[in-house]
Parts: structure tokens; sequence; C-alpha cells
């Protein structure tokens, strides 16, 4: 997905069910998974996050507010928030959190908390059981403290407010709370807290949460790494089952539900984002999503989608030619924006490379090109995105981008050349994983050379 997009948490109605069951059969994906829940991040982990997060956040208390199910309403399927998610896994709806530093309590220790719901006979018919505060969320969260929800407000009041008698300040002075929201949104809960603290415990500062824990979840542990090949390999198999279904007549939903179906027989929960399937003129609309448009002969195809798997998304990129074979121009510029990606991935050097970096190489590589536009233009002018982003919970994943890549972290190389006048867009996206012995290409396995994708085009469809 290109750079130039928005960050946001996208919550998707999924498109594929039926094609889940009605495609799933028909083309190459994996088996079925051989158990309930595949890679996922240990207890021991979470634990280990929380204590990281608290030399950021040592002078104040952390608050965590989980989404809620009214948010998603009847037809939406509930996802947390990813801050909460990453540093509890608590992945069920209404919960909070809170972490206390140990120089806020009196004997010198840090004290987390976990506040849910109780379970309730109402809730368990209609939803499924949840997991109630007590033994059972303190053994599998690992957090020491799991208490109801209606403690939340008493217990964080407890460490704001003066205790009757109490000299000088409260015990805690500072909060910290993700009160980030959109322009002309109304109210989330955040902000509606944050109005709370103010009133009932005025000399509190309410701050943001800055960059620390973003800065955090920018590097990957094994475990998220895993969970990232498994979203990238499920994405594999939607690229592979569309393939099945472009051909000229075919409508651009056709092959959003093969792929979005593929995803869901491969295990992922969602798409990451909302799918994008743009033909023709539409393959040079670079968020394009409305996928209404029938796909004609001798247009080309960008497919930017990216499976979700336990909270984790890919983003891959590629471009197929609907007749499944490139004319001679679009062969050139397809092959163009492949060399400049490959131009990126071996201008890389450890400890010194980042974005601007691989973006250079990769403009010089279109630059240097014989190829021009109508105009006589070289077509680095018609690269008009950025060249890659954070890859993680979210697609355009947080954490900032100064300074070198650093070692653990997740992104995309996704340069584009987009002829509008042409009709012919072509944008190439892989995800790359930062070691210390230089990049690695977690979607390798994902065919993007041209004769490859003829070939795969050529093979017979259902």
């Amino acid at each position: 997905m290109s750079s130039t997009a928005i960050r946001r948490p996208w919550s998707l109605i999924v498109l594929g069910l039926f094609a889940a069951s009605a495609i799933a059969p028909a083309f190459a994906g994996p088996q079925a998974p051989n158990d309930e829940d595949g890679p996922n991040v240990p207890i021991a982990e979470y634990q280990e996050r929380r204590g990281k997060v608290l030399e950021s956040y040592k002078d104040g208390l952390l608050v965590m507010l989980g989404s809620r199910d009214e948010e998603f309403g009847e037809f939406v399927k509930f996802r947390q928030k990813n801050d909460l998610m990453y540093l509890t896994g608590a992945g069920q709806p209404d919960v909070k959190f809170l972490m206390v530093p140990g120089s806020l309590t009196a004997d010198g220790k840090a004290r987390e908390f976990l506040f849910l719901p109780a379970k309730n006979g109402f809730t368990s018919q209609w939803m499924g059981d949840r997991i109630g505060p007590g033994p059972e969320a303190v053994s599998r969260y690992g957090i020491a403290e799991a208490l109801p929800a209606d403690k939340f407000q008493p217990t964080l009041m407890s460490f704001l407010k003066k205790k009757e008698g109490q000299e000088g300040p409260p015990t805690a002075t500072k909060v910290y709370l993700n009160v980030g929201r959109r322009r002309n949104a109304p109210p989330n809960d955040e902000a509606m807290l944050a109005d709370v603290i103010k009133k009932e415990a005025p000399d509190v500062q309410v701050a943001g949460l800055g960059q620390a824990l973003a800065n955090m979840r920018k590097i990957k542990s094994e475990a998220e790494v895993a969970l990232l090949q498994k979203a990238i390999d499920i994405t594999g198999d939607g690229q592979r089952a569309a393939i099945k279904v472009i051909k000229p007549g075919a409508f651009e939903y056709q092959a959003q539900g093969a792929l979005e179906g593929a995803f869901l027989f491969g295990g992922a929960e969602r798409p990451g984002f909302f799918s994008i399937v743009g033909s023709g003129p539409n393959s040079c609309v670079l968020h394009y999503n409305d996928n209404r448009r029938r796909m004609k002969d001798g247009d080309l195809v960008v497919i930017d989608i990216g499976a979700e798997f336990h909270y984790y998304t890919a983003d891959i990129t590629r471009t197929y030619p609907v007749s499944g074979k490139f004319t001679e121009r679009q062969r050139q510029v397809y092959q163009l924006v492949l060399d400049a990606q490959r131009a990126a991935e071996k201008s890389f050097e450890l400890g010194k490379s980042n974005i601007n970096t691989l973006t250079a190489a990769a403009r010089k590589t279109m630059r240097d090109s014989p190829l021009r536009d109508s105009q006589g233009n070289t077509l680095d002018r018609h690269f008009l995105h950025g060249l890659g982003h954070w890859l993680g919970m979210d697609v355009h994943d947080v954490g900032d981008y100064g300074g070198p890549l650093p070692v653990g972290s997740v992104f995309t190389i996704e340069p584009g050349i987009y002829l509008a006048d042409e009709q012919l867009g072509v944008r190439i996206e892989d995800d790359y994983l930062v070691t210390e012995k230089g990049l690695v290409k977690l979607s390798a396995k994902i065919a993007s050379d041209p004769d490859e994708i003829e070939k795969l085009m050529a093979a017979p469809r259902p």
C-alpha cells in the first residue's frame, strides 16, 4: 500500500465469506491450519514489553483503554486497539489496563492492573464465553491483578486524588494516555477520560504517549516476525487466487472475492486494509478501492492487498496483464519498476541506509532509463509516492523514520510508475526484515518476475 496513505485501524466487513467456500478448493493454497491459533506471542514476551515500557513512562501512570463492542456494531468483527494488544494480548472487548511505576507505590514495586467485564450468561449466550476478572485472566495474560471493569475509575483515582489528611501533591501527578484523535472527529474514550481526570484531579497532567511506545513497536521480535511471515504467506495465496479469476470480462470485485476468500481459508482474520484491485485507468489511482470495473483485454490490474493474521498485516502489491501477456510497452515499464525495487534493495547498507537513500537509488534507476512518457520526460516523474513504510500491527506501522533502518524493523519497498494518459499503472511491493546480515525479503516466494507472472496466468483456470 502506497506510503502516502493515512494510517488508520481498518475494521472491515469481510467480503470473502462466499468466496472462502466457493473458491478456496479451486486454488493452490495452503492446507487447513493444523492448530487453532498458529504462531503467537508468548506471555513472557508481553511481560517483557511491559517491563521495557515502564522505563519510558516511569514518572506517571500509563493507561490503555480497549475497544468496545458497540464501536463495531453487529456486522463488523471486533478488533482490539493495537497498543493495548501489544502490551497485554487481551483481545476481547471493554478491557482497560493501568500500569503504575515503582516510584509511585509504597513498596517501590511496579503494579499492573487489567480490568475486564464480569462474566454473565447473556453475553456468553450471544457472543460466546469471554475471560472475566480473577484467576483465569491472571493465568491467561500474566498480569497479577485482574479486576472487574467497574473498579477501573476508583483504582485510577486512588493514585490521582489526595487521600484524606494527605499533604503535598497526589501520589501521581502525570497520566500517559493516547489522547490523539482525528481532526473534527467526536471525542473518543481517551479524550473523555482526560476530561474526567482534569475535573476530578486538576493537579494531574495528562500527557500523550509520544514516540517511545511507537518506537518499541517498530522493532519486531522473533514471535512478531513469525506472525508477519504467516500473514505474508497467506497474502501470497491471495495473489495467486486472484490470478485464477483475472481475465477479460471479469470484474475487479471478483478478484477481490477470490483473494479475500483465500485470506479466510488460510487462517487470516480479515484484510489488514481495504483490498485495492485497480484495472485499466484505475491502475493509476493510488488508493482506488471501489473494485467495480469490468476488466478489459489489454488492461493491467494492480492488486495491493494484505492479510491480517493475529493482529499483524502483510502488504504486497503485484501488477498483472489481464490478457495474460504483457504488451511490449507494459513489459518495459513493469521491468523498470522491478529494476528500481531491486536497485533499492541492493543499495542497502546496514547502519547507513534509510528510506530516503533507498528512494534515491530507485529514482536514479528510473531516471537513467531510456524509457520516456508521451511528453519525453523520464519516468521517475511518474513515481508519485514514497518508496516504503514500516509494517506490523498497522499496515503503515508506527515509529519515527529518523536515522538508519534498524535491525528488527520490517518495512516495504514499493516503487510504482503511473502513466495516466496511457491508462498504464505498475506497482510492485514487497516486505523486508532488517537483520544483522542485511535485508531479508519475507515475500520472496510471491512471484514478481514478468516471465513468472505470465507463466502463472497461463496455467489452467477453474
